[in-house]
């Protein structure tokens, strides 16, 4: 082992590909250790798919990169693509070296350890609601026990790994202990085992290959992301222009950060969507105003515009009716008698499946994201799709919880005007959906709609991948499982008996009405039949089968 003392921007990339690279060749393994029997284990993919923008964000630097601009590069890129809770929380880790490492030259041991610990206190403030036994907890006794080595005399950086990797090992196979859920599954915490390899990865940074395979451990770390600023503007104005420039502050005039607290006060009298995201002497500007042109000579004012991009939002709308692309730069003038007025609401919803798609569509929402139950999109994005819709406040319909902290992350970058209905399923998002009145404004539209989640229960049913026990249930592989708001109800090899058992349960907790969304046109008939035999018990019931075409789960069921 090399036992260094210190490490130089280069070194630090390499360490940080490593532990990608590690988490890339364990993602399986890690999605293998989902806590209910369902195909839906998706930890690992999310952190791969997070970690793996952070890396190409990275790389678009050149080698001898200063390692400030390497921590900005690395958490601008985590930070946008952070896919699913467990991304979203990988992505704060990280924000450890961007709050700890970004004015240094080098990382020493007591840095690394600090910037571990930095992480664990910002993915913490990042939660609402810090469950013990998860990833959170991994990552604070890691960072601990890594303080704690680096404060004696003549620590390393492989002794500070080496104490990481050894108490997140420790505290992993604690998790399954901590959580009834992962005590049932007889698992470990999945986020955690993820962070494990990360640092298992890090740590092949400092041996030699031949000792490579003797280390069994590793841990994810956190960077920050890029200082920003977001706003809303709310009042008369026409917002039609989205434009967006790179600036690269000429600093022998100017401070970056009188440069960014300038920018925002003078953008925000033009405009509204205001995101101004920083990397050392660059800074990218992105806003939705009538006049492009005042907003490229407030940048010009602090130096040069490196590249410029203005799209007119309602000829893009309009072309995409006519499957045209338009790219338009136009006159402040020409702005002002172009776009209409934003509508005061807006509505984004994350959807998987055709038919579902489909549905929503007819709801007239302003703009979906492909995603949902194993393909949790990412914060970037959703706040593309934020972007599109021409709304002073828009609202974000997750309809999956493990979307949550990446909807979330849209709230913060978008400074509230964009605020997170916390739908936890389809059903749930329908009836936000129906009850969403674009004319109306912020506070009665998020009334209405949580008024409308609350009537609403929720089902699905799936196949257990695995034998296992959950809620008192003993489940074997390949048998049907019916869960009811989130809880499991049934259990039973014969699908129609589960779908006939969900039914009922809803019918006798007092619906009035129940639809069954299939996922395969081959279950068309299947559904049918069963909604027709429960009907003539039930006959004050209303029931609708549709096609949803969603992954995973070969029914979802909604009742009201």
């Amino acid at each position: 082992m090399q036992y260094q003392e210190r490490m130089n921007p280069s070194q630090f990339m390499r360490m940080i590909h490593y532990g990608y690279e590690e988490l890339q060749a364990k993602k399986e393994e890690v999605n293998a250790l989902n806590v209910f029997p369902v195909p839906d284990g998706d930890t690992g993919t999310n952190m791969y798919l997070s970690f793996s923008s952070g890396i190409r964000e990275m790389e678009k630097l050149s080698s001898d990169a200063e390692l400030g601009k390497i921590v900005e590069a690395l958490a601008l890129g985590l930070l946008m693509g952070a896919r699913g809770n467990s991304g979203v929380i990988l992505s704060q880790l990280f924000r450890g070296f961007q709050l700890v490492c970004s004015g240094c030259d080098e990382i020493t041991p007591e840095l690394l350890a600090r910037a571990l610990s930095k992480g664990v206190e910002t993915a913490y403030k990042a939660v609402a609601r810090p469950v013990e036994g998860t990833i959170l907890t991994v990552a604070r006794e890691a960072a601990a026990s890594a303080l704690k080595v680096a404060k004696k005399p003549q620590a390393t950086l492989v002794a500070v790994l080496e104490a990481a990797i050894r108490a997140g090992e420790v505290t992993l196979q604690k998790t399954t202990e901590m959580l009834p859920a992962l005590t049932q599954a007889g698992v470990v915490d999945s986020g955690g085992q993820g962070l494990v390899h990360i640092y298992k990865g890090f740590m092949r940074n400092f041996i030699q290959e031949d000792d490579w395979e003797l280390l069994s451990s590793e841990r994810s770390m956190r960077q920050e992301p890029l200082a920003y600023a977001a706003a809303e503007v709310h009042g008369q104005g026409e917002y039609g222009y989205c434009t967006e420039f790179l600036l690269k502050v000429d600093e022998s005039e100017h401070n970056l950060q009188e440069v960014e607290a300038n920018l925002k006060r003078e953008l925000l009298t033009l405009g509204d969507s205001l995101l101004i995201v920083s990397t050392s002497s660059i800074v990218k500007v992105h806003v939705h105003t009538l006049a492009p042109g005042l907003a490229l000579q407030a940048g010009l004012a602090y130096g040069s515009l490196l590249t410029v991009k203005i799209d007119n939002m309602t000829e893009q709308y309009q072309a995409l009716t006519t499957q045209e692309a338009t790219l338009l730069v136009k006159s402040h003038q020409d702005a002002v008698q172009a776009d209409p007025v934003p509508q005061p609401c807006g509505l984004v919803v994350v959807v998987a499946g055709e038919g579902l798609t489909d549905i929503f569509h007819s709801l007239h929402v302003d703009a979906v994201v492909s995603g949902g139950q194993t393909m949790n999109p990412s914060t970037k994005e959703i706040l593309q799709a934020v972007e599109q819709v021409q709304a002073h406040d828009v609202f974000i319909l997750p309809n999956n919880s493990n979307i949550f902290m990446a909807a979330q992350q849209v709230e913060e970058v978008t400074h509230g005007r964009a605020k997170m209905l916390p739908t936890e399923s389809i059903g749930a998002g329908f009836a936000a959906a129906l009850a969403f009145d674009k004319s109306a404004s912020a506070k009665d539209n998020e009334a209405a709609m949580q008024d409308a989640v609350e009537k609403i229960h929720s089902g699905a049913i799936t196949a257990s991948v695995r034998d296992s026990t959950m809620d008192d249930h003993v489940i074997k592989q390949g048998e049907y499982m019916g869960l009811a708001d989130g809880q499991l109800l049934i259990v039973n090899p014969i699908r129609e008996t589960v779908l006939q058992s969900m039914l009922e349960h809803f019918c006798q907790e007092g619906a009035e009405i129940c639809t069954v969304f299939y996922a395969q046109e081959a279950l068309s008939v299947e559904a049918q039949t069963v909604v027709d035999n429960v009907s003539l018990r039930y006959s004050d019931v209303e029931f609708e089968v549709r096609y949803g075409g969603q992954p995973v789960y070969e029914y979802l069921l909604a009742s009201e």
